[in-house]
Order: structure tokens, then C-alpha cells, then sequence
């Protein structure tokens, strides 16, 4: 059976579908079969990697900053969903090298090296996908990371962040959001696209009234399953 297009209007349910930056609006959302035997199993697969209750998974403030630490110059990096490239300022603030920066969006409110996936013929140390999957049914996000697979080198690494689903208001906070990935799940969706091995961090600024919140609810919290990151990344290698 075929995959079913539904066509919408310009400014569809899926508003900024390339992240919650603000980025690209969709003129149409593709549902994919999907297996699921084949999903679940790569997902049982990755969850030896990825075996720890959502607490213990280790913290970074930013979801940009392990990029800056993989990243080495001359790198050529792919930004999907880049809306208005706020990446590569990002990237000349920290870095005290050059790499070889391309942006993708639908949206052509912004100037871009790529206005389509289909259009690139060359191949990335690092593609990232920042903020932009929530917005997807799963099987975009699916072929999304297939088509991201093809792009990285050997050795290349796939970047994603998306909000936390452990998080009380980070996914629902969103209208747009559409599908919600746990660490586990979205490793599993990238282990059906081809990747090997994964890297995974929750996202928060923490703050010292932060760790002292965390200090005296941390009980409740694990009684609960919930979190107080309202972000994750996940990193995926091409071996």
C-alpha cells in the first residue's frame, strides 16, 4: 500500500514544521506506513544504550554545546530546518575555526543553501535537526532521518533535540506539536534509518534555585516519572 498525501493549506496544522523556531509552514504532510515490528525491535535495540530512568540521564544547559565539542575545522555541517540560520551565529560566537556551514528550510523567508532534501547531493561530518521532529507524524520523522542517514559521512553524527515528554508543559505547551519521542523511542526511529550508536542528554539550564528545587522534589519527582528538564538531545552515529 502506498503512502497517503493529505493536502493542506499554506499555513497548515503543521505551522513552522521545520521546528518551534518559528520556521518552515508545510503545504502538505505525508503519512508513511510504517512497520511496527521492525520500529519496536530497533527500539528494544538502542534501549541497551540508552538503559537509564529519565533522571539519571546526564544534563547539558544547551542542546547546541555538545555540537561545539564534536565539531573540528573544516567540518561540513547541514542545519535542517535552519529558519534564520541563528546556528551559525551561534557557531562563529563559540568557535575559533571555520567549518563549512549549509542550511535547509522549506521556508524561503530566509535565505538558504537548500529549499529541499531531494536537492542536496553532497555529503555532511554533521547534520542537525533542532526542535523540528515534535512537529512531524512519525513517519516523517522516519524519513527524515533516512534521508539524514544518507547525507552523513562514515563517522558522522546525527543531532536532534526535541522537547521532553517527561516534562509536565514542554511538549503540550505547542499546538503544533504533533508527535511526542522519548529518548528511547526516537533512538529507535533512527535505528531503523541506519544509524549504530547513540548519545543521549536531557537539556537544562540549571540554575541554583533549579538544583535546589530539584534537591526537594526529587522524591516526588521519581514517584511521579517526571522531569524538570523541558528538552533532550539525542546524538547518533553513522558507523
Amino acid at each position: 500500500m502506498g503512502s497517503l498525501t493529505v493536502e493542506t493549506p499554506s499555513a497548515s496544522l503543521v505551522k513552522g514544521a521545520m521546528s518551534s523556531r518559528g520556521r518552515s509552514e508545510f503545504a502538505k504532510i505525508e503519512f508513511m506506513d510504517i512497520d511496527w515490528t521492525i520500529v519496536n525491535k530497533a527500539k528494544n535495540l538502542a534501549e541497551d544504550e540508552l538503559n537509564k530512568p529519565i533522571l539519571e540521564v546526564p544534563i547539558v544547559s544547551d542542546y547546541r554545546e555538545p555540537l561545539t565539542h564534536f565539531l573540528r575545522p573544516g567540518m561540513a555541517l547541514l542545519d535542517i530546518g535552519a529558519n534564520d540560520r541563528a546556528l551559525k551565529l551561534y557557531l562563529d560566537r563559540k568557535l575559533n575555526y571555520r567549518i563549512d556551514y549549509r542550511s535547509m528550510d522549506v521556508d524561503r523567508t530566509y535565505e538558504h543553501d537548500f529549499y529541499s532534501l531531494e536537492d542536496i547531493g553532497e555529503e555532511f561530518d554533521v547534520v542537525v535537526c533542532f526542535e523540528v521532529v515534535e512537529h512531524m507524524s512519525p513517519g516523517m520523522a522516519l524519513d527524515l532521518f533516512r534521508k539524514a542517514y544518507a547525507l552523513v559521512k562514515p563517522r558522522g553524527r546525527l543531532f536532534v533535540s526535541t522537547p521532553n515528554v517527561y516534562h509536565p508543559m514542554s511538549f503540550w505547551s505547542d499546538s503544533t506539536h504533533i508527535t511526542p519521542f522519548r529518548l528511547r523511542h526516537l533512538a529507535g526511529w533512527m535505528k531503523v534509518a541506519g544509524f549504530n550508536r547513540f548519545w543521549g542528554f536531557r537539556v537544562c539550564e540549571m540554575t541554583w534555585k533549579k538544583k535546589l528545587r530539584y534537591w526537594r522534589y526529587r522524591g516526588l519527582l521519581r514517584l511521579l516519572n517526571l522531569d524538570f528538564a523541558p528538552g533532550v538531545l539525542l546524538i547518533a552515529q553513522k558507523d
